[in-house]
């Protein structure tokens, strides 16, 4: 059976603070995924499987979703290696089909 192919897609960028900010947008604008609710959904489960993988890393990052602006932020400490938060953030999206 073919694999259904995700409907939104993410954009990665950074808060000002440094932090790394996903932003989840609806692939089409003019289909049904692009109503609040449908965006609300889809960065409440990759936010879910964020934490679900962060916690098994043992890392002590923050995941925020922002669902009224369809945004998650990932927040690191001083401590935490940016470039392990960049490969888990990609890795995470492209398993769950956001790339």
């Amino acid at each position: 059976m073919a694999k259904r192919s995700n409907p939104f897609q993410a954009q990665v960028g950074r808060t000002e603070a440094g932090s790394f900010r996903i932003t989840v947008r609806a692939r089409n604008s003019k289909d049904q995924y692009n109503r609040y609710r449908e965006l609300a959904v889809s960065a409440y489960k990759l936010a879910a499987e964020m934490e679900r993988r962060a916690q098994k890393l043992g890392v002590g990052w923050v995941i925020s979703p922002q669902v009224f602006n369809s945004r998650i932020d990932v927040e690191l400490s001083e401590r935490d290696d940016e470039r392990a938060a960049a490969s888990f953030v990609a890795k995470v999206l492209a398993d769950l089909g956001f790339t």
